[in-house]
């Protein structure tokens, strides 16, 4: 069984307040499920929960013990390079802004 260490009030309110206000659902859901783990839940009852497989449970409280709140973040991750720099990206916006449906 795996459980995160017992937490200080300050980590309970940080994960309170990323459970219910945090910018991303990802982090709010892995908030919950460290705070269900400090109160005793088992990682496959909290997998149930969220309806998400135990091995995930397992790394984003690995992740908690390891980093903190920092860990339960999204990091960024690779993909194909932007089309556009910046300011190309503005002027394209800045043309198709007065008529969006003509994209020609």
């Amino acid at each position: 069984m795996k459980f995160v260490a017992p937490l200080t009030d300050a980590e309970r309110l940080t994960l309170l307040e990323a459970r219910d206000q945090g910018p991303t659902a990802a982090l709010r859901r892995r908030a919950q499920a460290v705070e269900l783990s400090s109160r005793g839940y088992r990682r496959t009852a909290i997998a149930d929960l969220l309806h998400v497989h135990g091995e995930t449970v397992s790394g984003w409280l690995d992740r908690w013990d390891t980093q903190g709140v920092r860990g339960l973040y999204d990091h960024p991750r690779g993909g194909r390079p932007p089309r556009f720099t910046p300011a190309e990206a503005e002027q394209v916006r800045l043309e198709v802004e007065p008529s969006p449906r003509q994209l020609r």
